[in-house]
């Protein structure tokens, strides 16, 4: 009984320290550091079972029993989590989830200029965001920077995503914009409702989006790491002058990715850092 629970104090302790670790180093890849958790609970789960297997073989060759045991539930985890990190790729696919998104933070800052920052304008540029003049039809274009991996390299980059807008309604401290862009050769069509609130001093920044694409991984991704209010934060503190940095703003890297640059290493012909993305 003794052993039991030091086996699993031990098992809880550095899936602890594991999942800390993922978190401090690997920040914005949520869906990794959630299969760690996933794969670290089955073992805790199963671990009275696993911890009575050896009792069934033979004495002489119980030691070979655990050491097999052992070798198994490692690389059998190592496995799973990797299955479960190619997961997204196929579940993000499934056209079901939430219609709206809504994002909400509170920042230290008068809300016209909180407005003024977050609003779309055309003919702007504010480092981040480059918005062309607006056309006689009222859309125009826009291209915003975002941290990625180059798919040869495997070493972290700035990408640009381009996108066309039109403003539908502007008050004083909100407005409503339709953003057209295309996915897989698929028109789509999103509807983002600014709206800012004076609270003191400080500023109630809300966004809402009616989304023409669902995806349940999306949602659970926006949940667990608030992408809209990652976002506005890093807009206002970015033009506010601010240190604090904001998710978006940090180089992507994630476990998978740090593991296709160490076997990339043993290749015979590795890519140039240098190359561009494909």
């Amino acid at each position: 009984m003794l052993a039991h629970s030091f086996a699993s104090a031990s098992v809880a302790l550095v899936g602890t320290l594991s999942i800390l670790a993922l978190v401090m180093i690997y920040p914005r890849v949520w869906w990794e550091t959630l299969s760690t958790a996933l794969i670290l609970g089955l073992i805790l789960m199963f671990l009275p079972l696993i911890e009575t297997l050896p009792d069934f073989a033979p004495a002489q060759n119980q030691s070979m029993v655990v050491a097999w045991i052992l070798f198994g539930t490692v690389f059998g985890s190592i496995f799973l989590w990797l299955g479960l990190n190619w997961l997204p790729d196929t579940v993000r696919e499934i056209p079901y989830g939430l219609a709206q998104w809504t994002s909400r933070i509170c920042y230290d800052m008068p809300a016209d200029k909180a407005f003024q920052i977050l609003k779309t304008t055309p003919d702007s540029d504010d480092g981040y965001y480059k918005v062309g003049p607006a056309g006689v039809d009222g859309v125009f274009s826009v291209s915003m920077t975002t941290n990625t991996v180059n798919p040869q390299t495997y070493e972290p980059e700035i990408e640009e995503l381009h996108y066309k807008c039109r403003i539908e309604q502007e008050g004083e401290y909100s407005q409503i914009i339709s953003v057209f862009f295309m996915v897989e050769d698929e028109a789509n069509v999103d509807v983002e409702r600014l709206s800012i609130q004076a609270n003191g001093s400080a500023a109630i920044c809300e966004t809402r989006t009616v989304r023409s694409r669902r995806s349940y991984y999306e949602d659970l991704g926006f949940w667990l790491q608030d992408y809209g209010g990652d976002h506005l934060y890093g807009r206002l503190a970015r033009t506010d002058g601010q240190g604090a940095a904001a998710l978006n703003t940090l180089p992507y890297v994630s476990p998978l990715v740090g593991l296709a640059r160490f076997f990339e290493r043993f290749n015979d012909n590795p890519p140039n850092p240098s190359d561009g993305s494909t």
